[in-house]
């Protein structure tokens, strides 16, 4: 186990002090084996290590993920993906037919063989065997679209190679046309250029593809290889170097990192810099160590001192030269941690842990997951530590993210047994009982609160709550008793004033909730609290003049107190707020409170000039290097503002609000998938593209631009794309929603089959997901396998007993079996939704084939009334006529049918 000595000590006190936001958080009773968990742990790994560029651990992560689950291909997909990112050709086409015999051949679907051809065309084309590749891509069987561009990139580059370049340039635009966003096929399109010698073309191409992405390792390949041929060197060693920055990641000596680095050397030559070669080696491989060591010295002493902003810089700075640099990486992640930036701290943490066998990081990595809400990955970790049956607060981590999972009694005890090793943890005991309080366990969380009282008798947070346990077990007698007691023994108290005071408006008494009130507020008149309640008394009482003026109070002493300005918001017409925040600005210029409101108030006025006085002083950056803290909240009001304008139809400014958020905050998702869908909606698809694809680059691991696109195809109903981009988000997120909106795209773009496998697949993922099992009932139906249709409504009904469409569609595949069963569904579903025409026939046709005719007809008069055009219902309502000897009606309806 590694030492860290400069966090140590510090962990243990942040794991105890752990809040238990999450003790009451959903049940979750159906949770996956251990040897599942630890697949999809080692799957997720290999895939990081890949994308990490580390192959080694990629192939033995994914090597483990295939003991667990031998005849799950994925694992085998990404072992041969490193095997062809090495150009091990040999192993690779070795590797895939050995996979493809492991396959069930149920599972030899049209996306999977494609799969394995690509990879066969790609190891050919290593090989160069390039006629075979040639022949293997043209046998693909109706590849999706992924697999299409990789198809044509692979056939343009296999053509490029036997420079058949009109046939390649083909094959490099067809691959343009299905990703705009991808700079491959224009690099591709620039070579077959160069090669023609059409300098000019080629240098065009490689501007377009800069706009693209100026960062792509493949592009900076290319154009120093292009500098190259023009022999201008140093331009030439410069790209090189850039592309070295990406390529030089993979820990071992891929194909492509041994012919960069063998060109860069001869480039250096050239220059006559041949001893240079092995300096630009180095550099690539590692930093001066003497710059890591005095900056992680100065980290270390600023920790110390407390300075953790001063610390953050100096190991900014570590990590810029050794972006692996453990220490650094774990220090910088308990000073996120600190200063509550829980998102920077699971990135700068999760590879060490991954990577190391480091308890230090695991416990606080662990932390900030709970801290996140991912418990189910916090659960993990905690698992795989030696220590969670010693360390109180190991065992209290564990205890959350039990209870968490839907294991309340052995949480409890992880919480109990975290307590007896550290009885003083008040914190810990004060949030476990307000757990014990929702969970109704009113005597427990009583026994808890009464032992932190009985160490720090002057908590009035645990006195607090000891009245709410009384108030939520329905006993307000005990609670009244036990705050007249507590403002016996502390008559100073503005904490039990305010909780006394609070209990009497409970009882209707507001002269002495007004009484109370007033002492507390004059018991502490710096205190914002009494006013805030005074307030709100005012308010119930319809004095909103008065209630305006304790809020204003409020404020003015706790002016970045959200619920303060919440209330006075709430009070007054909105330019009286804004003209009482701007006096109270001018006498404190840096709270920010007051500052955040008036620049929401003065961006949905439109007073550009206003806002950006306020920005100017909001978004001041900390450093050089540190935004400013308030940053997300300026992002979150403008995201807020442009949503209110347009629910408010007032589309232009809306786009204004926008077009300005996204020059502020570029990288804010929310904000740029705003933007996009804004554009999109009035028309500037161009527009919405481009910012949909800047999203992408962004934020790469994100499955959000690729649901809005799709959501945007649906909307087109080009169902097909739209299926397409949900299969690409699953991708980067693999959740019951997405697939159900794939295996609903696939459904209407024509592909019921393909639909039908896409919801079996994610019924058997997410089994007990109520949405995916109804989909599933019904698609069932639709391709007539009624015996599975109708076991999947049966479950379905189990846990959504009121489903009317489930009830009905059962009651009609009952009654086609004639099974009785079929009255009583139908029956209750009418009983739900007696207004449906569908429903209401359904119920009247299983009355009349039961040969109760005379109770059918008002049914199904009722649901011919509901949907006269429909010609079944008609029928229906006609046979009822003539079986109770309304011959006339029943020849009206049929002749209407008829018609």
């Amino acid at each position: 186990m590694k030492s860290v000595s400069a966090v140590r000590a510090t962990l243990l006190s942040v794991a105890i002090s752990l809040t238990l936001a999450g003790c009451s958080g959903d049940n979750n009773n159906n949770e996956m084996s251990q040897a599942e968990i630890q697949y999809l742990s080692h799957l997720d790994q290999s895939r990081f290590f890949q994308r990490q560029g580390e192959l080694k651990a990629s192939t033995l992560e994914a090597r483990s993920a295939a003991e667990l689950q031998p005849n799950n291909a994925e694992p085998y997909f990404i072992i041969i993906d490193n095997l062809l990112t090495a150009g091990d050709a040999v192993n690779a086409e070795r590797q895939v037919n050995f996979l493809k015999d492991r396959i069930a051949p149920d599972a030899l679907n049209d996306t999977t063989l494609n799969r394995i051809k690509l990879i066969r065309a790609k190891s050919k084309q290593l090989k160069g065997q390039s006629d075979e590749a040639l022949n293997i891509l043209d046998d693909l069987q109706n590849p999706d679209r992924p697999q299409q561009i990789q198809a044509n990139l692979l056939k343009a580059d296999t053509l490029f190679a036997k420079r058949q370049l009109d046939e390649a340039e083909q094959f490099y635009k067809k691959a343009q046309e299905l990703d705009t966003s991808s700079v491959k096929p224009l690099i591709g399109l620039s070579r077959v250029a160069y090669a023609r010698g059409n300098e000019q073309s080629a240098e065009d191409f490689i501007q377009q593809a800069e706009k693209v992405d100026p960062d792509s390792p493949e592009l900076w390949l290319w154009k120093a290889q292009f500098a190259q041929t023009k022999e201008n060197w140093q331009e030439a060693e410069d790209a090189y170097i850039r592309a070295l920055e990406d390529v030089g990641q993979y820990d071992i000596m891929t194909y492509k990192k041994y012919e960069t680095i063998s060109s860069l050397i001869r480039v250096l030559r050239e220059q006559g810099k041949a001893a240079e070669a092995f300096v630009y080696e180095e550099m690539l491989a590692k930093s001066a160590p003497g710059t890591i060591r005095s900056n992680l010295e100065a980290a270390q002493e600023a920790y110390e001192a407390g300075n953790l902003d001063d610390s953050a810089r100096y190991l900014e700075e570590v990590l810029k030269q050794a972006p692996r640099h453990e220490q650094s990486a774990l220090l910088l992640g308990m000073i996120r941690f600190r200063q509550g930036r829980m998102e920077e701290a699971e990135r700068l943490l999760t590879p060490i842990v991954q990577n190391e066998d480091t308890e230090a990081a695991a416990k606080l990595l662990a932390a900030t997951q709970i801290q996140l809400r991912n418990l189910e990955d916090a659960r993990e970790i905690l698992e795989s530590l030696s220590d969670k049956e010693t360390d109180p607060g190991v065992l209290a981590m564990v205890g959350i993210t039990t209870i968490a999972g839907g294991e309340n009694e052995a949480g409890e005890q992880f919480i109990e047994k975290s307590l007896e090793l550290k009885p003083d943890n008040n914190q810990l005991r004060i949030r476990y009982a307000r757990y014990l309080i929702q969970q109704n366990k009113t005597d427990r969380a009583l026994a808890q609160l009464e032992e932190v009282i009985k160490s720090d008798p002057d908590s009035s947070g645990a006195r607090q709550m000891i009245i709410q346990a009384h108030m939520n077990a329905g006993n307000q007698a005990a609670a009244i008793s036990y705050a007249d007691e507590w403002l016996k023994q502390k008559s100073e108290s503005t904490e039990a004033m305010l909780a006394r005071g609070q209990l009497a408006l409970i009882q209707d008494n507001s002269e002495l909730a007004e009484d109370l009130f007033s002492k507390a507020a004059q018991n502490s008149p710096q205190n914002h609290d009494p006013l805030l309640s005074l307030g709100a008394l005012e308010r119930s009482r319809g004095n909103s003049g008065k209630a305006s003026e304790y809020f204003k109070q409020a404020v003015t002493l706790a002016p970045n107190n959200l619920q303060a300005l919440q209330n006075l918001t709430n009070t007054l017409p909105r330019d009286q707020v804004a003209g009482f925040l701007r006096e109270l600005l001018e006498q404190d210029p840096k709270a920010s409170g007051p500052r955040l409101v008036l620049l929401e108030h003065s961006l949905l006025n439109g007073d550009t000039t206003t806002s950006t006085d306020h920005l100017a002083v909001l978004l001041e950056p900390v450093d050089e290097n540190t935004p400013s803290r308030l940053s997300p909240l300026v992002a979150s009001i403008f995201s807020n503002v442009a949503a209110q304008k347009i629910n408010a139809d007032e589309i232009v400014e809306a786009g204004k609000v926008l077009d300005r958020a996204l020059g502020l905050f570029p990288e804010n998702e929310r904000i740029a998938l705003q933007a996009a869908n804004l554009a999109y909606q009035t028309g500037e698809r161009d527009k919405a593209n481009e910012i949909i694809r800047e999203t992408k680059l962004n934020h790469p691991d994100s499955a959000q631009p690729f649901l809005m696109e799709a959501s945007w195809m649906s909307g087109d109903q080009r169902y097909q794309e739209a299926a397409e981009l949900y299969q690409l988000a699953l991708e980067k997120q693999d959740n019951a929603a997405i697939q159900l909106r794939y295996a609903q795209a696939l459904q209407r773009a024509g592909q019921s089959t393909k639909a039908l496998e896409a919801m079996e697949s994610a019924q058997s993922r997410y089994p007990d997901n109520r949405q995916i099992t109804f989909a599933l009932a019904i698609a069932y139906q639709e391709a007539d396998r009624l015996g599975e249709a109708k076991e999947a409504y049966q479950t379905v009904i189990q846990t959504q007993p009121n489903n009317v469409i489930a009830l009905n569609n059962l009651a009609w595949l009952y009654q086609q079996e004639e099974d009785p069963r079929a009255l009583e569904v139908a029956r209750k579903a009418f009983e739900l939704k007696s207004d449906s025409a569908a429903v209401a026939d359904t119920f009247g046709w299983i009355l009349f084939k039961a040969g109760q005719h005379d109770e059918s007809v008002p049914i199904l008069e009722k649901a011919h009334a509901a949907n006269p055009e429909s010609t079944e219902i008609g029928l229906h309502l006609a046979e009822a006529y003539k079986a109770v000897g309304e011959q006339e009606k029943a020849k009206a309806i049929l002749e209407r049918v008829q018609q």
